[in-house]
């Protein structure tokens, strides 16, 4: 048996492995959930990368959009397409989606601010790659889709259960953080979205070959409308010039591209308790190609 001395050492041991651990969980939750201040500046080595001259591919998608009209927000469901079960539309300003993975610069409108996305591989769309949960669980890979004439990307965003970020994380984290740190309000996004990113450039990246983009439209859909919008990938462009007539989305014009990626719950917003921290809101941007009316 134990003798109290005994005993004493062994809760004085169990105490300090518990006060640890407590420590390192606060630690975690403090790292993970805390007030983060958003990247806004991008090393010169990663900037140099994305000077290389536009693709002449450029001069293709300026014919191709000459013969191209805005698009209607009335458009009905049985006017639009099914979703392609070929890859070969997966090249957008020679940026093969296919081929090899790709990386983002954004150049904002105000401060300098520049948001690097680090490299991510794109699929095309599928059923079976929703339907079988792979793409909630399967994080290395971003999902294309093809609507209208507009080129769609579902790129990851928020962090791992490792703390390990995902591509669209850095510019999640820009929008939705202030300067300090932390969680903006619905006005001060908004604010932050026409004074910053609207307008904003944006660089893509395949090897040697950049394709230079401005943004055109921008949107973040609140909670309460996660679920609605979440029925549109067919019609997204339409859907979101008519329920949200100031984003820029009545501007955008085929050929365009368009990042979709989830957020956060902003501050003294409510909560929705059927989506998860980091699926609270989706994020919705529209570029078109840089010198296209």
């Amino acid at each position: 048996m134990l003798n109290k001395k005994d005993n004493s050492i062994l809760f004085l041991v169990l105490g300090i492995v518990l006060a640890v651990i407590g420590v390192i969980l606060t630690a975690l939750l403090i790292i993970q959930y805390g007030p983060k201040r958003s990247p806004a500046t991008v090393s010169e080595e990663l900037i140099e990368l994305f000077q290389t001259t536009p693709s002449h591919t450029a001069t293709q998608a300026l014919q191709h959009i000459s013969n191209s009209t805005p698009i209607s927000p009335s458009a009905t469901p049985s006017d639009l397409p099914t979703p392609s079960q070929t890859p070969e539309w997966m090249v957008y300003e020679a940026i093969d989606l296919r081929d090899q993975p790709i990386d983002a610069l954004l150049t904002m409108r105000c401060n300098d601010d520049q948001v690097y996305l680090p490299p991510f591989n794109v699929v095309p769309y599928s059923p079976e790659l929703i339907d079988s949960g792979i793409f909630y669980s399967v994080l290395n890979f971003s999902i294309a889709w093809e609507h209208l004439g507009f080129y769609g990307l579902w790129v990851h965003s928020g962090q791992t259960q490792t703390l390990e970020s995902l591509p669209a994380y850095p510019l999640q984290l820009y929008l939705e953080n202030d300067a300090r740190g932390y969680r903006r309000t619905q006005d001060d996004f908004q604010q932050h979205l026409q004074a910053c990113l609207l307008g904003a450039e944006l660089r893509l990246r395949q090897e040697g070959t950049i394709s230079i983009n401005e943004v055109v439209a921008a949107v973040r859909i609140p909670p309460t409308a996660v679920d609605e919008v979440s029925r549109h990938p067919m019609d997204l462009v339409p859907y979101l010039a008519e329920n949200f007539p100031d984003s820029g989305f009545d501007q955008m014009q085929a050929p365009g591209l368009i990042f979709y990626f989830c957020g956060r719950q902003l501050t003294a917003e409510a909560y929705n308790s059927e989506l998860d921290y980091w699926t609270q809101s989706r994020i919705i941007i529209g570029f078109m190609p840089a010198g296209l009316e």
